[in-house]
């Protein structure tokens, strides 16, 4: 299982886009919302706008876990069950 510092290493030597993993493109997004708001004048509409796209990254970044488990969780408790049974 990846720890924390995998994000930030990935942040750090990674320079080809193509090869970023899913939390540094969301990141990249939600600072960049975050510098939008700052430039402008702080408005209520733009606290609301901010907010709706850090509410959809994280959708967008749960959604295909969502969709693809029911699918693979037979597999994670075959697993489980074979892992349980002692000798």
């Amino acid at each position: 299982m990846p720890s924390k510092s995998e994000y930030f290493f990935a942040m750090i030597f990674l320079t080809e886009r193509p090869l970023y993993p899913l939390q540094v493109i969301l990141r990249e997004i939600l600072v960049e919302s975050n510098q939008s708001s700052v430039s402008y004048d702080s408005s209520s509409a733009l606290d609301k706008y901010k907010t709706l796209v850090e509410y959809c990254t994280i959708v967008v970044a749960t959604l295909p876990i969502l969709c693809i488990y029911p699918f693979i969780q037979k597999y994670f408790v075959t697993g489980v069950m074979i892992g349980s049974i002692k000798g």
